[in-house]
């Protein structure tokens, strides 16, 4: 058995590129992105000029994109993912070459974004009880839904998941459709005052008597719970590296400072009551990192990834808002204002506590991988 935990040549200069581009680029306006709401599509487009984003990256590179630009600006994070096409669903498989290589092009471009609606008001988790329906009426597809929880809920095109099938299919009853902003019938997105990640609208969208053609259908009928499985398994890995780089942000700076103040005559880093934690998260950080990365390059091997996906998804954003919650208290009541980037850390990874699964799900995604499913609630 062969391991090896380094980067390859090409790995550590595109860390070098990314890392120096989010330095930069992105930290420098944070603040405003938070305060603004604003999705930074102009350093979207920038990243794409420098080269720093390609659809043939490997989901490895994409971790280490993901981490590094973490922890200049979570806003920042997902919107440069996407334009890289990482998952199944973004390539809109089935729809036709002319409606969907234009779409593609504009999301490559960062011109656009295609916002996914999955979750249902009464059904997030308990996916085989969605309400929203789409049926089949001659050449066209007949769609009602409410979706909410959507990233971008003003984005310019959707893909809803609906129930096409018999509900005693259960998850092999739904279907993933394409669904541009502007057909009839789909309403203006009721936004949510969100406590983080602002760069992203998010809210809830309804969809009346929207009529799609029949070949906006996106895969297969009935597989967009494999399709959505593959995103989720692969995304929870990409959320857990970009809080990983947020908070070893937060280590770094907090050390740095630990060596600078001060207290009756000594860097309050000799006292172990303030090196110790960081000690402690430092080593966290470093496990937490390589379960993300391991996750990653399964996925890169066409191997199951589900259980370390969870492990990823329930463990990572606790862990890392800990961690960094003890490097704003480290800093006194000036780390609790917004003067530092410690407050906007804590509320954007406490939103992926929840987003793509809830830390309960997870468990159980492992649990079931570890008992099998007949043997777990």
């Amino acid at each position: 058995m062969s391991l090896h935990f380094g980067l390859s040549e090409s790995q550590q200069l595109y860390r070098e590129q990314i890392r120096r581009f989010a330095k930069q680029e992105l930290a420098p306006r944070r603040q405003h992105w938070d305060q603004q709401r604003e999705r930074p599509v102009e350093m979207v487009r920038k990243a794409l000029d420098a080269g720093l984003l390609d659809i043939e990256m490997t989901h490895v590179m994409r971790g280490i994109m993901m981490e590094e630009v973490g922890s200049a600006d979570f806003n920042c994070a997902l919107p440069f993912l996407v334009t890289t096409e990482p998952f199944e669903l973004n390539r809109l498989d089935g729809v036709p070459d002319e409606v969907r290589n234009p779409i593609r092009q504009l999301v490559r471009e960062g011109r656009t974004i295609i916002a996914v609606g999955f979750t249902e008001p009464s059904s997030g988790t308990d996916v085989a009880n969605f309400q929203s329906t789409a049926t089949l009426d001659g050449d066209e597809w007949v769609i009602n839904a409410v979706k909410n929880s959507i990233s971008w809920a003003d984005a310019e095109y959707f893909t809803i998941t609906c129930r096409t099938e018999a509900r005693d299919q259960k998850i092999w009853s739904l279907s993933n459709f394409l669904v541009p902003r502007d057909t009839e019938g789909v309403h203006a997105p009721r936004i949510w005052d969100d406590m983080g990640s602002h760069g992203a609208e998010r809210g809830e969208v309804r969809f009346e008597d929207v009529r799609v053609p029949k070949d906006y259908l996106i895969g297969e009928r009935g597989k967009a719970y494999a399709q959505m499985a593959q995103l989720f398994d692969t995304n929870r890995a990409y959320i857990g590296l970009k809080c990983i780089g947020a908070a070893q942000a937060s280590v770094d700076e907090t050390c740095e400072f630990a060596r600078n103040r001060k207290v009756m005559g000594n860097s309050i880093s000799t006292y172990q009551g303030v090196s110790f934690p960081m000690v402690e998260a430092e080593t966290q950080l470093e496990a937490a990192r390589l379960l993300c990365y391991k996750t990653l390059w399964l996925a890169d091997q066409n191997l199951p990834n589900s259980k370390e996906g969870g492990m990823c998804k329930w463990w990572v954003p606790e862990l890392t808002f800990e961690i960094v919650r003890q490097c704003l208290t480290l800093h006194g009541h000036y780390g609790y204002s917004s003067e530092l980037p410690f407050e906007q850390r804590l509320r954007d990874i406490l939103g992926w506590q929840i987003g793509d699964g809830t830390s309960q799900v997870s468990k159980l995604i492992v649990a079931r991988s570890m008992f099998g499913r007949e043997n777990t609630a």
